[in-house]
């Protein structure tokens, strides 16, 4: 890969890492709100699943800004955003505004699925 193509995919990692980073975040200052949200949509075990959604959009989402073992990294955070658009995002298809909201969760899908498979780019903690 020519230095053009490892910084946009620097850029890329970066950019997707921020995407589950901030949000893990502000739920960790109100896990409360993401575990009965998870307990309305009828995850069993909510409380143990909201933990997971936050360590995961917190570790994970680091791990790609670092750019650590991006290959790896990549799929929990893909499973992340598919459970999120079955269980949430396709519910409403009339509404046109839910959409946009599918298109973005699918660009970030595809985004990690170049990711998984060109690897960290440059300015990466690791190669894998």
């Amino acid at each position: 890969m020519d230095n053009n193509h490892m910084h946009s995919t620097a850029f890329l990692r970066v950019v997707l890492g921020l995407l589950f980073l901030v949000p893990g975040i502000g739920k960790i200052t109100d896990p409360n709100a993401i575990i009965t949200m998870l307990g309305n949509l009828g995850f069993p075990g909510s409380a143990f699943f909201g933990w997971v959604l936050i360590l995961s959009e917190i570790i994970f989402g680091l791990a790609l800004i670092l750019g650590y073992k991006v290959k790896y990294a990549v799929w929990p955070l893909m499973f992340v955003l598919v459970v999120a658009l079955v269980k949430v995002h396709l519910k409403d298809t009339q509404n046109p505004m839910m959409w946009i909201d599918v298109l973005l969760r699918l660009s970030a899908i595809a985004g990690m699925n170049m990711l998984r498979h060109t690897g960290s780019g440059s300015w990466a903690v690791s190669k894998e």
